[in-house]
């Protein structure tokens, strides 16, 4: 699903990844079993302390499904997207930003 474009509207994209991101949250949860769903080291873990990162044992496989993109027309986001992106791009370096996020990037 995330491996190609989304064609839906900004607003429909956001409740999807939403959605998915509460799935994902509630399979990782002790109440399903976590090491059923992603067993230990299977992903990426961070140190946010120091931000260091470990990689996961997803990443040393054969990479599977992912095909190079074709030109899918204008290759350029609607304005409802671009204005969402900023937005979030607001809150998340502002009101929603994390005491160590800056750290974590290097």
């Amino acid at each position: 699903m995330f491996r190609s474009p989304m064609r839906y509207d900004p607003d429909i994209v956001k409740l999807i990844v939403q959605c998915c991101c509460c799935l994902h949250n509630f399979l990782r949860s002790k109440v399903l079993g976590r090491h059923l769903y992603t067993p230990e080291g299977m992903l990426d873990t961070e140190d946010v302390h120091n931000g260091e990162m470990q990689r996961g044992e997803w990443r040393k496989g054969p990479v599977n499904g992912i095909i190079n993109f074709v030109n899918q027309g204008e290759n350029r986001h609607s304005n409802a997207a671009i204005n969402l992106r900023d937005e979030w791009c607001a809150y998340f370096n502002g009101t929603g930003a994390v005491s160590w996020q800056d750290r974590m990037i290097k």
